[in-house]
């Protein structure tokens, strides 16, 4: 079919799909109904395939708005067979569920993991072409569809993947999901406007064949604003041209005409068309199950109302199956029963038995909460929240299960994302609710939906509704302990455990256990139990069911540090990662977050880099990014010299700390206070490390293994001269130490005695403690700190003329930091080591170096040295990294001392 004066909207949409894009991007096509948006939408889509793009369609219609996932039907049907086998098992069983390819196994699928499945599959198939999305009426493309296919966009790198959307507007239309998915920046907007008079002429000749008075023409122009559709619809009706004295005889709006149009077709054809309407997509072979014959369809192919589509029986204009729809009234309900009796989908038939039924109906009411269970298990949590909410509407008032639906509506839409409708059914629920149990579980929801302080008030008065039930009141003390985990929590950690051994619930006492051990953990109560790792399996549901919490991983790891005990460590999180990762990728990458761990302390700093990474990729994939992930990573970049990495995430993680719980974690405080550091910026590195500490201590954090930074910031003290401070935080650090027996961190605790010992003057005794620390880091397995301790003594053999045994001491210390890849470290071993039997006079640096040195030794920035001595700043520092290797200092504060 020719396309009529759309040349410009045309060769734009042709633009859109030729031009090479940045990333993935949109073209929303938008306009009034009949305006003439599909017409160049198909054209697009001829374009696309002429060009040999891979085109995935969907024509969604106003009645699938609730059908679970028909849209990603629509587009993935044909491609299934060729993407799902290269996806992930997690993210295959989703896609399969989601799109009923397999039954439901009770086990629930997470609707997150389809988001990924559908963005790995639009990744995999513009692996060798590029991939159009095309969706005609975008705004009748159902929620469920909508949420996975945005959720992916947003994390979609490909650039050969594009969208092709229509758009109806109407007075209240806002963006659909899938264009804030994509944001702005990439999407494009065509509006489509009127035709001129000359265009809608030619559209009357072409498709009616025939021609109008141009008197007529004028008139139906004028009313149909040259809206093609319109215009159409007006000449369809008019069988001579009209007397120009009289008014223009045709109803007053397009509905009107639509209907008049319809009812002109034979009525087994009408009757045929109200069931098509009520089915939304629909085939021969459903339609024949429902006693249409194919025959009864023939006059309304004939009159161009509905239109064969890959084998799909489709209406020609959404507003043709709108006004049949619309036009049921009671037959309406006859006919949802009807489709309700025969359709094979389980999910779409529940729902057609809920939109036939008017008035409560107790037993199908039951039904449809049967089936929103199913629904939630599936994956389909949006048809899972409609589903609930129809069981809720059908349930007589009287019945006594009515305030137990309300409940499990609002549980449904919030895992739906729905997070104010779960918060609308749940106030209500609650304002119709005394106290008691329910009430309780009600608050309990609602915190669940709320601030970290407003949950906690919320608990609080669901605590004071139970005062008969105990099991819910040791619930809600493990749900509290976790909110109050900033200002301790632990009481209510004990208050549940007691409660649950009152009742003596296993199961409740297990996770208020794992509750109690983690919270103690963290305050260095005492020693850890040996079953830590097994009740970790318990914390997550103990403190919220979906939290992906991190505390317990690290627990466990840092219990586990020693060598001894390292390969248990190991041998657990691999069983987990291998547990879940056919079936829960977030909970597999918790598993690799601590196997970064792990490797990390073994010395495999590569290896933990790359279990680091992969776990983050999974957090971000799925849209539940905290700032622990950015941990590992940030740390072990720090280590191997990548100071800008671990600024770079540190950073990313003080910010989603303070979106997400208002605080400031302190070990992302103390990795920019190392950064700064070992780029010789002391001050800033004293500001951030202090506040580490100060954070540490606000938190309760009286477990050792946390505050990793302590040596540190005490060799970072002893150099400013504070010893008194130095060895206060290191009696603290080893105090805890020894309460916890935490053999990893003694070991630091005897690195730093040396250190304190040689700014006391002793070097002697500076020297024995600090090989026996090293010996100490070796029998724990701490490479690193071993090598730390090496390059400590050698550093205090050297000062005492010792050349050989220095020589020796730094050597090992170099060749430990080399096979760990601690860059920095490497080139500060090589650096003394270059030292030894040098010079170290200032009558040794020349005389470039020495006007360096002097204004650093008063106080100036590497940009303020080089503004004075008109050199850059990389200049600046080369002087300076020879000064710090002639004069056997590693720092300005070293340099100030010697030079003085």
């Amino acid at each position: 079919m020719e396309i009529v004066a759309r040349e410009k909207e045309l060769a734009a949409v042709r633009a859109f799909i030729d031009v090479e894009h940045a990333g993935a991007a949109a073209l929303v096509l938008e306009g009034d109904a009949g305006i003439g948006k599909s017409t160049l939408w198909r054209a697009g889509v001829e374009h696309a395939r002429s060009c040999g793009v891979r085109v995935l369609i969907s024509r969604p219609a106003e009645v699938e708005l609730g059908l679970g996932h028909a849209g990603l039907s629509d587009l993935f049907e044909d491609v299934l067979g060729e993407v799902l086998p290269a996806l992930s098992a997690p993210r295959r069983r989703a896609v399969e569920a989601a799109l009923l390819l397999e039954e439901p196994d009770g086990e629930t699928v997470d609707p997150r993991a389809l988001a990924i499945g559908i963005r790995s599959s639009l990744q995999l198939l513009a692996e060798d072409v590029p991939v159009l999305v095309a969706i005609d009426d975008v705004q009748w493309f159902d929620d469920s569809s909508t949420r996975a296919l945005a959720f992916a966009l947003r994390r979609l790198a490909a650039s050969r993947v594009l969208f092709l959307l229509a758009r109806r507007l109407v007075d209240d239309a806002k963006p659909s999901g899938l264009e804030h998915g994509l944001g702005e920046v990439g999407v494009e907007r065509l509006r489509i406007g009127s035709l001129s008079v000359g265009a809608v002429h030619q559209v009357l000749r072409d498709r009616l064949g025939r021609s109008f008075a141009h008197q007529t023409l004028l008139r139906l122009y004028e009313r149909s604003g040259g809206n093609p559709f319109f215009a159409l619809e007006l000449a369809r009706l008019l069988v001579t041209d009209v007397d120009p004295l009289e008014p223009l005889a045709v109803p007053a709006t397009l509905e009107e005409m639509l209907r008049g149009r319809i009812s002109g077709l034979p009525k087994a054809t009408r009757a045929a068309l109200a069931v098509a309407a009520a089915l939304g997509s629909s085939s021969y072979p459903l339609l024949e199950q429902l006693g249409i014959e194919p025959a009864d369809l023939e006059p309304a192919f004939a009159a161009d109302v509905i239109e064969r589509d890959r084998g799909t029986i489709r209406f020609t204009h959404p507003l043709l199956s709108s006004v049949l729809y619309g036009d049921l009234g009671a037959e309406r309900q006859r006919i949802h029963g009807r489709v309700a009796e025969i359709v094979g989908d389980p999910f779409l038939a529940a729902r057609h038995l809920a939109l036939s039924t008017v008035g409560p109906d107790a037993k199908i009411a039951r039904l449809l909460d049967q089936k929103a269970t199913e629904a939630t298990q599936s994956g389909a949590s949006e048809v899972a929240a409609e589903l609930a909410e129809q069981a809720l509407r059908l349930t007589p008032s009287d019945d006594r299960d009515e305030p137990r639906r309300a409940l499990r509506a609002a549980r449904a839409q919030h895992v739906a994302g729905e997070w104010t409708r779960a918060r609308t059914i749940a106030s209500d629920l609650l304002s119709e609710t005394r106290a008691g149990e329910l009430r309780a579980e009600t608050l309990v929801l609602l915190a669940e939906l709320e601030s970290l302080d407003r949950a906690e008030e919320l608990l609080d008065e669901a605590l004071r509704e139970t005062d008969s039930h105990a099991g819910l009141q040791s619930i809600i003390h493990c749900r509290l302990a976790w909110a109050t985990r900033f200002k301790g929590g632990f009481e209510h950690a004990q208050a549940a455990l007691r409660l649950a051994e009152q009742l003596d619930d296993d199961v409740l006492r297990t996770r208020a256990e794992a509750v109690q051990s983690i919270l103690g953990w963290f305050a260095g109560e005492a020693e850890t139990t040996e079953d830590l790792p097994s009740r970790s399996h318990e914390f997550a549901s103990a403190v919220g069911g979906e939290h992906l919490v991190q505390e317990a991983t690290l627990a466990i790891v840092n219990t586990l540090a020693p060598r001894d005990r390292r390969d248990e460590a190991r041998f657990f999180f691999e069983g987990e990662h291998n547990r879940w990762r056919e079936r829960d990728e977030p909970r597999s990458a918790r598993a690799l977050w601590g196997l970064s761990w792990v490797e990390f302390l073994t010395g495999s700093w590569q290896l933990a880099a790359t279990y680091a990474d992969r776990a983050h990729d999974i957090s971000i994939q799925y849209g539940i990014e905290v700032p622990q992930d950015h941990l590992p990573i940030a740390l072990i970049a720090l280590h191997r010299g990548e100071l800008d990495v671990a600024r770079e995430h540190s950073t990313r993680a003080l910010e989603l700390a303070e979106e997400q719980f208002a605080i400031h974690p302190p070990q992302h405080l103390a990795i920019l206070g190392l950064a700064a550091l070992w780029s010789d910026d002391a001050a800033t590195a004293a500001r951030w490390l202090a506040k580490a500490d100060a954070q540490a201590a606000s938190l309760g954090w009286r477990e050792p293994s946390v505050r990793w930074w302590t040596p540190d910031f005490a060799e970072m003290l002893l150099t400013s001269g504070r010893t008194a401070d130095a060895v206060s935080l290191v009696d603290t650090w080893e105090a805890d130490a020894v309460r916890v027996r935490r053999p990893w961190v003694l070991a630091h605790v005897t690195h730093c005695r040396g250190l304190i010992a040689a700014a006391a003057g002793n070097p002697v005794v500076a020297a024995e403690l600090l090989e026996r620390a090293g010996g100490e880091h070796e029998a724990v397995g701490d490479l690193f700190g071993q090598a730390r301790a090496s390059l400590a003594l050698g550093i205090v053999l050297r000062r005492t003329q010792q050349k050989r045994a220095a020589r020796v001491a730094l050597a090992a210390a170099r060749e430990g930091f080399e096979r760990l890849g601690a860059a920095t470290w490497a080139a500060q071993a090589r650096m003394e080591i270059g030292s030894i039997g040098g010079r170290i006079r200032q009558a040794g640096l020349t005389s470039a170096e020495r006007r360096v040195a002097r204004l650093v030794v008063e106080g100036r920035t590497n940009r303020e040295v080089a503004a004075a001595l008109f050199l850059n700043e990389r200049t600046v520092a080369g002087h300076l990294t020879h000064i710090y290797a002639k004069l056997g200092v590693r720092s300005r504060t070293e340099l100030a001392r010697q030079l003085r």
